[in-house]
């Protein structure tokens, strides 16, 4: 028996067959296409599938999802088509096999949750750093969704108001995710300068650039915010960080080490939340899709 995992994104649509021990058994991806039709990008996405032996299929889908799998948010522009669609019955028309679907970075976390850097702990919070900044939190068995299936959506946790719209709330998207260093590091170089990716700031970075270490000094210090939200209004035993930059040792020794020296002196010793990696990266959103739904068919 195998199952099949589906991670629609908004560039790549990737797909994994996984067997019963949670190993991938093979895996492949096509480009997101932009349709002007849902029908058409559904039977895009599952054209041509082998279904033989696939006990059930696991969907990762962007946006915020209802509880019955309704798409509530709009996305990425190549997957905005999927907006107000029902995820789980649209694929069961065309796959006719048990499908349950969950919002990607909530099926990033769940893989974390039970596989890999999260696994044993009662609570956890996934924070993963990329255009935006995803998230999830995890009780000792699931994912908690919250009453409009919102909670974990950390892009969106207030940290004051925007200067330039003093009634309009900012997101902690706006000063903590990647997209949000480079802006950091493009105003404070001319143009001729300007990076296109937060590689590049990190390249110069390691390297002692003045500007970048500037620069990535006062994003770290933004991230560590975002952190220390988490650790106070949900205090899990662990926090794992995702996003390409987790990878890097530097990157989380610093973070570890700028949470020692932020955090106030009389909570110093009362906050034991660990701060880890994600162990699954590229693979989370897949595998911790189709745990989802084989827990799903299990129920």
């Amino acid at each position: 028996m195998k199952f099949l995992g589906i991670d629609i994104g908004g560039t790549f649509i990737k797909y994994a067959e996984i067997d019963e021990n949670s190993e991938i058994i093979r895996q492949w991806k096509k480009e997101t296409l932009l349709f002007d039709d849902k029908d058409a990008f559904y039977h895009y996405i599952c054209d041509g599938l082998d279904l033989e032996n696939v006990a059930c299929v696991g969907i990762s889908a962007p946006g915020v999802l209802a509880p019955d799998s309704t798409i509530i948010s709009k996305a990425a522009p190549n997957v905005c088509i999927m907006y107000g669609t029902n995820v789980e019955a649209e694929f069961y028309k065309r796959l006719k096999i048990p499908v349950s679907a969950i919002n990607d970075a909530k099926s990033a976390g769940f893989c974390e949750m039970k596989i890999g850097n999260g696994k044993g702990s009662k609570s956890s919070a996934y924070f993963v750093i990329g255009t935006g900044v995803g998230g999830c939190i995890c009780n000792e068995t699931d994912v908690i969704e919250g009453v409009n299936c919102i909670a974990g959506e950390f892009s969106q946790l207030p940290i004051g108001f925007l200067k330039d719209q003093p009634n309009k709330l900012q997101g902690l998207c706006d000063i903590a995710s990647m997209t949000a260093l480079i802006d950091i590091y493009n105003s404070k170089v001319d143009i001729e300068h300007q990076a296109k990716y937060g590689t590049e700031i990190s390249d110069l970075y390691l390297s002692g650039d003045e500007t970048a270490i500037e620069a990535m000094d006062e994003w770290c210090k933004n991230v560590i915010l975002g952190l220390y939200l988490i650790m106070i209004f949900y205090n899990p035993e662990i926090i794992c960080i995702g996003g390409g930059i987790s990878k890097a040792d530097w990157f989380l020794e610093k973070i570890k080490r700028m949470i020692e020296e932020s955090i106030d002196h009389d909570f110093k010793d009362i906050i034991s939340t660990k701060i880890d990696r994600c162990k699954y990266d590229n693979d989370a959103n897949l595998l911790g899709a189709v745990l989802y739904a084989r827990q799903q068919l299990e129920k």
